[in-house]
């Protein structure tokens, strides 16, 4: 992900390339590669927790397209995916490898969602980013360490993968299985519209991985097979948090998670510009999530530090 820009830039830059063209004096000192550890929570219908209590997520050093940065969005979207797991990431089947859903998260940085969901589970994840070698193999590093490691028949299938948005989606689309006609059921977008330019390519790419909605689906959002336990099942879990916008009628797959903080208040406008051209192409859009207290990405920028701090989540679904 690139660092958002300045008040006295006109606009965002043109896409990736620019940012690689910066003065040598323009930065701070470059920092290390860090570790940043995420509390997971009990919740979403899970009894018994599979795996660590905690996501360790690997960051790389200093980078163009700040990759070393855990934003505030990625970790509410992992939240909202813990609430949510039965729902959205376990399948008719149950969860884990084989059963739960096929689940892709594109423009990952560290992949705290995408790892969020393997762990939470969904059956087949593929998280990827820029084909950057440094992005590619921190990635594979986090799934090794999170995910692979652990050997279980309750976790997702997990692997890590370069990829430029709007590009022919086959190497994401491979590990799936070997129907070629299967997609991904879930898409995750954290903190990616600051780059305009990429809207298009963005949402192309999510066309061409979803799956469409089947046929057969009921009209409602929720059947027997995904709707989460019931209540008696599920009374030790935490009550939604008011953050979480989501109506439970509306909730379902195949959907698209956007979640993002406006780092440019004065380009706000450009930011949800995401959510116009979805629409026009036929997405459903439903705010999901609101957290005006998530905290700032970057809390030595300039802008309204109220605007900066909060976390906006949106969940796109296609009627076809």
């Amino acid at each position: 992900m690139s660092r958002p820009s300045s008040p006295s830039t006109a606009s965002d830059d043109d896409g990736f390339g620019a940012v690689f063209e910066e003065p040598a004096d323009f930065r701070p000192a470059t920092p290390p590669p860090t570790v940043k550890s995420y509390k997971r929570r009990k919740c979403g219908g899970l009894l018994d927790q599979v795996g660590p209590d905690s996501v360790e997520v690997g960051l790389v050093s200093g980078h163009p397209l700040w990759g070393h940065i855990l934003y505030p969005a990625a970790i509410a979207m992992a939240r909202f995916l813990e609430l949510h797991a039965a729902t959205l990431l376990h399948g008719p089947a149950g969860m884990g490898k084989g059963k739960g859903k096929a689940v892709l998260e594109l423009g990952a940085g560290g992949g705290l969602p995408g790892l969020t969901a393997a762990l939470e589970g969904a059956g087949n994840v593929v998280i990827s980013d820029f084909p950057d070698a440094s992005l590619v193999r921190n990635l594979e590093q986090n799934v090794a360490l999170n995910v692979t490691a652990l050997d279980s028949p309750d976790v997702a299938d997990a692997c890590a993968k370069g990829f430029t948005w709007g590009t022919a989606p086959s190497a994401l689309l491979e590990p799936l299985s070997t129907d070629s006609s299967r997609k991904f059921d879930l898409i995750l977008l954290s903190d990616l519209v600051f780059n305009h330019s990429q809207h298009a390519a963005l949402l192309a790419s999510c066309l061409s991985c979803l799956a469409p909605r089947s046929p057969s689906s009921p009209s409602s959002p929720l059947s027997s097979s995904t709707a989460p336990p019931s209540s008696s099942s599920t009374a030790a879990d935490p009550a939604q948090p008011p953050v979480d916008l989501s109506r439970p009628d509306t909730l379902r797959t195949p959907a698209v998670l956007c979640f993002f903080s406006h780092h440019r208040p004065w380009l706000a406008q450009a930011d949800v510009g995401i959510l116009d051209l979805a629409r026009q192409a036929g997405w459903a859009c439903e705010k999901v999530w609101e957290d005006p207290e998530a905290g700032p990405a970057f809390p030595e920028d300039g802008g309204d530090l109220a605007v900066r701090s909060t976390v906006h989540g949106w969940m796109f679904t296609r009627s076809e």
